[in-house]
This record gives C-alpha cells, structure tokens and sequence, in this order.
C-alpha cells in the first residue's frame, strides 16, 4: 500500500515537473520574440 503512494507520488511530481518545465521554455520563446519585437522598433526610431 505504501509503495503504490509512494509510486503515484512520484508520478504526480515527475509530470508536474514535466508542466513547468514546458510553461517557462513557452515563457523563454515569447521573451525572445519581445527582445526582437523590441530591437525592431528601436532600430526604426534610430533611422
């Protein structure tokens, strides 16, 4: 019985992981398209 929750505890935390680590890799890719965004306009003010 214990091993069972101990397994499905791991599940729980290996798939939550999993979760995160795909939101802050979405977040990283929407930062570099606002670093680019941003060099974009900046380089029409500056001509």
């Amino acid at each position: 019985m214990v091993l069972f929750a101990l397994i499905a505890i791991l599940l729980v935390v290996f798939f939550s992981s999993s979760m995160i680590e795909k939101r802050v890799r979405r977040i990283e890719e929407l930062n570099a398209q606002a670093v680019e965004l941003l060099k974009e306009i900046k380089d029409k003010d500056l001509k």
